[in-house]
């Protein structure tokens, strides 16, 4: 028979569970020997499916519906009484267990599709939307970020000639070597096509400096006929953020087209901050 006091220390211990095991072992453990061994089944789709066991591994009793969790039933050795108070405490415990994991699989899901959300499927950087929301960030902080933008010139033409294949593989490497290049410097994002961006957040270098380092090394190494058409803006320049990102563009396009030189000491010429 069950003591008050088994019963007190039962119901204290299911209470606080953390699985399916933990709640059948204690149930065995914490009857002062009255229950040798339980089994723990679930009635989904008029199919009786077993959960787990405890203690002894023969068939237990004829499994009874736990009150409050009516698809989740009991079956207990030797068959003499369980507090219906154990029972409905178990049965609680259970429908808990059963509402934080499923809590948990709808946050790795939704943690899934924003990541999905915010990713260039190709390359693994971070894409347009998560780009857009960046520079939201820094313009809501009030910080004087600078962006680059990049386009591939020859990059059709090697993708026409050589393949989608051969195109893509030259997409997933450029993007791995500006990831690389710019390790703690500044976030890498793929827009669409062959159109990089950086932006550039908390840089120790000034925007002349960096501005310096970024034309220089940010360049496309190891490929012949593809080069990087880059163009650079800072927030101190512009009115709002869409002119800032205006005038990347524009400047990325004026060297796209062979307008302004591009060589490191010209382009920190062009950047240079005003006094």
């Amino acid at each position: 028979m069950w003591s008050q006091a088994d019963q007190e220390t039962l119901l204290l211990t299911l209470a606080v569970a953390e699985s399916q095991q933990q709640l059948l072992d204690q149930l065995v453990h914490c009857s002062g020997k009255t229950l040798t061994g339980v089994t723990l089944w679930r009635q989904k789709d008029a199919t009786l499916a077993l959960q787990g066991w405890s203690g002894t591994v023969q068939e237990e009793g004829k499994p009874v519906p736990l009150p409050g969790a009516p698809d989740y039933l009991l079956g207990w050795t030797p068959e003499a009484p369980l507090p219906v108070s154990a029972q409905a405490m178990l049965g609680l415990r259970l429908l808990y267990l059963d509402t934080f994991h499923e809590k948990l699989q709808l946050s790795d899901q939704l943690s899934r599709l924003h990541h999905v959300a915010l990713t260039d499927p190709l390359t693994g950087l971070s894409n347009r939307r998560a780009f857009d929301a960046d520079v939201e960030a820094a313009e809501a902080a009030h910080e004087d970020f600078g962006v680059v933008f990049i386009d591939l010139n020859g990059f059709k033409a090697l993708n026409d000639k050589f393949g989608h294949a051969l195109g893509d593989s030259l997409l997933r490497g450029y993007g791995v070597w500006l990831s690389r290049v710019t390790h703690e410097r500044a976030q890498v994002y793929r827009l669409g096509g062959d159109e990089f961006v950086v932006l550039v957040r908390h840089t120790v270098l000034s925007p002349e400096a960096f501005s310096a380092w970024a034309m220089d090394r940010l360049q496309l190494p190891f490929v012949d006929n593809v080069s990087a058409a880059i163009g650079m803006a800072w927030r101190h320049e512009c009115e709002d953020v869409r002119a800032v990102l205006g005038l990347a563009d524009e400047r990325m396009y004026a060297v796209k087209k062979a307008e302004i030189p591009t060589t490191a000491t010209q382009e920190r010429r062009r950047f240079r901050t005003p006094n």
